[in-house]
């Protein structure tokens, strides 16, 4: 075999690189995730405690999921551990921990951490074995340390019984030792059994909807500042599964819905809104709109923005919304080619056509009753959880839809509402 001079030279370069490898080798390597240490509390399904195959203890559940989730979106590797509320609070105050989950709002916790937005949405119900039981004077009975009990003693209400775990709380409902229990309907959904048979003689009457923190120590903040905007940034993407509206509840959106959108379309006139709205757009040009308009809102609207905002039909629907105050959140008219054509407030995009208010309609408007009902979501704007409601709008004669009328409505609001 016949080895030249060039050979020999690329031969030696190789020997060099292999020797050298070892030593390259840590500076290339991809930079591990930082630990986050997290504590929170045992309330299923939410966060739990299981065993793995391999022996280990971890702790899982929906929100964990989600707290995961927007902590690794922000370049974090979360350790998680349960606690009492009152030992992780501790630490927590004295900047032992780096945070803490969750967690109802708190006055005095906003002094001492800094809260993210909602990492999880609970469902409180009063649960009581009689039909017509009055909270205001019944026995109630809470878990000591918990968010209900917390957000009772905030609003005054004193004459409560605590006990240690939901197990004794349910187990105190049933022998009448107690009138009412407050808890999350999830929680009391596993403590019915997978065959729910401690709920056949159980009523329920909605309180409220619960949103729960993260709480961060400040000190971690301080060295962290960019953390707790990338994690708020990922959370909508990170929960959206896990906040969804149950059968009864999407039942009662809908008889809420119906003479809403009714009530609606009889004050403003959604067809010539759509006429006074509409605007001959290039897909290229609705990017390039849409992409600006996203980059201003909420703070600056863009001169088409404010266009919109000015015409007739934009302040009728400011008008209609202002009889709903705390129940409707926006209203919006959005044409065929799915941008907007009137709104109540600025809306976070110009561009509605990807979502599935508007597809939904679009594509099937007969199905279900007409309508679609989002999912439970967070707006950070208006810091309310909401769900959008849409319907199509028609001609006399009928046909395809000429756009689609598009409504946000407070969740905890909506189920409060009696119809």
């Amino acid at each position: 075999m016949i080895i030249n001079n060039r050979d020999e030279t690329g031969i030696m370069i190789a020997r060099q690189l292999l020797w050298l490898l070892p030593i390259l080798t840590p500076s290339i390597t991809v930079a591990e995730p930082r630990v986050l240490e997290l504590y929170t509390y045992e309330a299923p399904p939410y966060q739990f405690q299981t065993q793995l195959l391999d022996q280990q203890v971890s702790v899982v559940g929906e929100t964990v999921e989600t707290v995961n989730c927007a902590a690794r979106e922000a370049d974090w590797s979360p350790e998680i551990h349960l606690a009492p509320q009152s030992r992780a609070l501790y630490e927590l105050r004295r900047n032992m921990i780096d945070g803490y989950f969750a967690l109802d709002a708190s006055t005095e916790l906003d002094a001492a951490a800094l809260r993210s937005d909602p990492v999880a949405l609970e469902e409180w119900y009063f649960f009581s074995t009689e039909v017509q039981t009055d909270p205001s004077s019944a026995r109630i009975g809470v878990v000591n340390g918990s968010n209900e009990q917390a957000w009772m003693d905030a609003t005054g209400y004193e004459d409560l019984l605590t006990v240690a775990t939901p197990e004794q709380l349910l187990a105190l409902l049933q022998r009448k030792r107690i009138d009412v229990a407050l808890m999350d309907r999830r929680l009391m959904e596993v403590l019915a059994g997978p065959m729910g048979e401690h709920l056949e003689t159980i009523h329920m009457q909605f309180v409220r909807y619960a949103p729960l923190y993260l709480y961060l120590n400040r000190e971690f903040d301080a060295r962290h500042p960019q953390f707790l905007v990338a994690f708020n940034r990922a959370l909508p993407g990170c929960m959206e599964e896990h906040i969804t509206l149950s059968s009864t509840e999407r039942h009662k959106a809908e008889r809420l819905s119906v003479p809403l959108l009714e009530d609606l379309a009889q004050q403003v006139d959604l067809r010539q809104a759509l006429a006074d709205g509409s605007t001959s757009l290039s897909s290229e040009d609705i990017r390039e709109i849409d992409r600006d308009w996203r980059a201003n809102a909420p703070d600056e609207p863009v001169p088409l923005a404010r266009h919109i905002l000015q015409l007739p039909a934009s302040q009728a629907l400011r008008q209609w919304k202002a009889e709903y105050p705390r129940l409707v959140t926006e209203a919006m008219v959005v044409n065929q080619s799915g941008t907007i054509a009137a709104m109540s407030r600025l809306s976070s995009d110009f561009w509605q056509g990807d979502e599935p208010k508007f597809k939904q309609v679009m594509n099937d408007p007969d199905s279900v009753n007409g309508l679609y009902i989002s999912a439970i979501r967070y707006d950070a704007s208006t810091a309310r959880f909401q769900i959008m409601v849409s319907s199509a709008i028609t001609s006399a004669q009928g046909g395809k839809p000429l756009g689609v009328v598009v409504l946000g409505l407070d969740v905890e609001e909506a189920l409060k509402a009696r119809h």
